[in-house]
């Protein structure tokens, strides 16, 4: 095994709580914020960081002797991880354990979606295709993207077992699985023999060019290319003409793994959705200030139990802020992002719309979407989902991920009837039930989501 590199840089940092005291979740009074950051140095207990943060990774831009504190944070989740284990709710998201979201959402998806993500995951690449890796999360709704012309132009492969090469495991600081994915994500490129690769999500990007080789010790060989470098190029040279203007008023969401990327990844998707007619109105927090989706609150779980409340509380702060700007829609290129936004969306009641770049992008070039009713739809699967597997977690205990890739003798994939599952979903067909659940858990959130410690000020 390939040894870890530090990227914690403990002789540039001062414990000058800059970060904590900047950090837009935390905002902790600057002495408050020294006291943390040196309890986190020094291994003792956190009363803020390690149960709070969003793993939106601002505090590293907010360093001003570029000690990168978010990889501090990160190390002592994974402290946490190696005495404690997971939380059970998170087997949500380990493609490798059943039942999982990709297993549960492929009772509930339709045809045409499971031949896409059969033909994604099943496809074996040829050394001169040019590889799109269409994602984890992308598989959570094909419809985006699964009968567009953008296709045309690559071999699109979905590996399960890739786990976005690691980033949201990264997130959480499970590390040393990181690593271990970083080695089974080089196998299959070294097989494949291919000489591009083009990872759709940015923070699968920032993985295998950096966090791999720099942190895990880990060289890939194929050229990976942003998908927004790439498609802007096309664009560029006429091969994706945009032939519509859609003339849409649109607000960013600006995702965790574009921060490492700064001003020209945030330039670069802005003058993508200009190039398709749309106007940018920003929000108040946004491209370094950008807060999480919610999603990446799951990294710093404290109870089980209030771990879906307190997400949902965290992407409540995102849809507050971007219906505040009057702004046509809430606009997304990150594919975990979309799917947690429109689960929100629905719970939370909000009246704006969601969009994922892509989708931006096929209107403008006079392609026809199901919007947003394929949208709606999936999402109250992805909410019986959670609420499924919620229930489930409640008699389970916190648990090790073993395996990182599938069982060869069977197909992991394949899904039991999970009767519970489909009843849940049934109900949720019933416009009555959805809105009295919404209510339900709007009403539960504050009780069960712990409150911002900025009131120590």
């Amino acid at each position: 095994m390939p040894e870890r590199k530090p990227v914690f840089k403990r002789d540039l940092c001062n414990a000058c709580g800059e970060c904590l005291h900047r950090c837009p979740v935390m905002e902790l009074p600057l002495e408050k914020a020294k006291e943390e950051v040196a309890a986190l140095i020094n291994g003792e207990d956190s009363h803020y960081a390690l149960s709070r943060c969003t793993s939106c990774m601002s505090c590293n831009l907010y360093c001003p002797t570029g000690a990168n504190p978010y990889s501090l944070i990160q190390h002592r989740w994974n402290d946490r991880y190696t005495k404690k284990g997971a939380p059970p709710l998170y087997r949500f998201v380990c493609p490798t354990l059943e039942p999982n979201i990709w297993q549960l959402l492929n009772v509930l998806i339709t045809q045409q979606e499971r031949r896409w993500i059969s033909q994604w995951m099943d496809t074996i690449p040829q050394i001169d295709d040019e590889v799109l890796l269409v994602g984890n999360y992308i598989h959570l709704f094909p419809f985006i993207i699964g009968d567009s012309a953008l296709l045309n132009h690559f071999k699109p492969i979905d590996r399960l077992d890739q786990w976005e090469g690691g980033a949201y495991l990264y997130q959480g600081g499970y590390l040393d699985l990181v690593q271990q994915i970083a080695l089974r994500c080089k196998s299959d490129f070294d097989t494949w023999g291919v000489k591009t690769v083009v990872p759709l999500l940015d923070a699968v990007y920032y993985i295998f060019t950096k966090v791999h080789p720099d942190e895990m010790g880990v060289e890939h060989k194929p050229k990976f290319i942003n998908f927004h470098d790439w498609l802007l190029e096309k664009i560029d040279s006429g091969t994706i003409p945009l032939t519509k203007k859609l003339g849409l008023t649109l607000t960013v969401h600006d995702n965790c793994y574009s921060k490492p990327f700064g001003d020209e990844l945030w330039d670069k998707h802005r003058e993508l959705l200009s190039r398709c007619g749309c106007s940018i109105v920003e929000m108040r927090h946004n491209r370094k200030d950008s807060l999480c989706c919610g999603f990446g609150k799951g990294a710093s779980w404290t109870k089980n139990i209030s771990l879906p409340y307190e997400i949902i509380a965290e992407g409540a702060k995102k849809f507050k802020e971007a219906e505040e700007t009057g702004a046509d829609a809430l606009v997304s290129y990150c594919g975990g992002c979309i799917y947690l936004l429109w689960a929100a969306r629905e719970l939370l009641g909000s009246p704006i719309d969601v969009y994922h770049s892509l989708e931006i992008v096929r209107m403008a070039m006079g392609e026809q979407i199901n919007y947003p009713r394929d949208h709606i739809r999936r999402a109250w699967d992805v909410i019986a989902i959670i609420t499924y597997q919620w229930i489930i977690s409640l008699f389970q205990k916190n648990f090790v991920i073993e395996k990182i890739t599938f069982d060869e003798s069977r197909d992991s994939f394949q899904p039991k009837k999970h009767r519970g599952l489909i009843i849940i979903r049934r109900l949720f067909d019933i416009p009555l039930v959805r809105r009295s659940y919404a209510f339900m858990f709007r009403l539960l959130m504050p009780l069960m989501s712990r409150k911002n410690p900025a009131a120590v000020r």
